[in-house]
């Protein structure tokens, strides 16, 4: 198997502060266990409770169980971790926490090939758990749960014991969850280079041929004005009258003497 089945305990923080659609929604994780003591607990606010926001969470609660495939356990098993310290005082709320804590460690000795996850609020009690050197037991927030039922993302803390479970029990390391492949990038065949045998040429060249391109255009414009001034076929449409100034001087002596 690649990772283990989950089981997940819950205490009446986890509970408290979710919704039924939410603890739907949680089933779909894992196996849901509920410790008989918070069983009780919940039995107790429903009858009796003076919040009334638990006490609607309670009824909720007692109408949601009955049809949700969730089960009651009342495994028990100490540990040096879940004990209550020396001179510290043995309150209601404190004694529930150890115990949910001591069932949730005593399914995780009863069902080896499972991680147990405990789902609650108290960070105590969490961190309790956290120094268990049980590679199959941890310990997560109803947050936490919630993304992880919603999203798939596994919590840190789930992630980790599933790396040291596998590494216990000599498992092949788990694929990814999401794995992104990218598209195959092919090289780009580059053309083979081609060199030409070049011959360099003066930076003065292009000006000289400029110059004489022009000179020879302005020879042509001026062959074509002469030879169109000298054409025998333009002439005849010169006028034939002249100004005095204009002709021959014989022709202008008779004229002055006939004057």
């Amino acid at each position: 198997m690649a990772v283990p089945p989950v089981i997940l305990v819950f205490d009446i923080s986890a509970l408290s502060v979710s919704s039924p659609s939410e603890w739907q929604e949680f089933s779909r994780v894992g196996s849901c266990y509920i410790p008989q003591v918070v069983y009780e607990e919940m039995k107790l606010m429903f009858d009796r409770s003076p919040d009334p926001d638990l006490e609607r969470i309670a009824k909720a609660f007692n109408r949601f169980y009955a049809s949700s495939g969730w089960q009651i356990t009342d495994a028990n098993a100490h540990h040096p971790t879940l004990k209550v310290g020396s001179g510290q005082a043995l309150t209601r709320r404190s004694r529930v926490s150890l115990a949910v804590g001591r069932c949730a460690f005593a399914l995780s000795q009863n069902f080896s090939n499972s991680l147990v996850v405990l789902v609650s609020k108290d960070r105590a009690l969490l961190q309790r758990l956290y120094e268990i050197p049980v590679v199959n037991l941890c310990g997560i927030t109803g947050e936490s749960l919630l993304q992880w039922s919603r999203t798939g993302q596994r919590p840190i803390a789930v992630s980790q014991k599933f790396q040291q479970f596998r590494t216990a029990y000599g498992m092949p390391p788990a694929a990814p969850a999401y794995q992104r492949t990218s598209p195959t990038r092919t090289t780009p065949q580059t053309k083979p280079t081609i060199v030409r045998n070049t011959v360099s040429r003066p930076d003065w060249l292009p000006d000289v041929i400029s110059l004489l391109l022009a000179v020879a255009g302005l020879a042509i414009a001026a062959y074509l004005i002469w030879f169109l001034l000298n054409s025998a076929d333009l002439k005849k449409y010169w006028p034939q009258t002249l100004a005095p100034h204009q002709l021959p001087f014989k022709e202008l002596q008779v004229a002055v003497d006939k004057k």
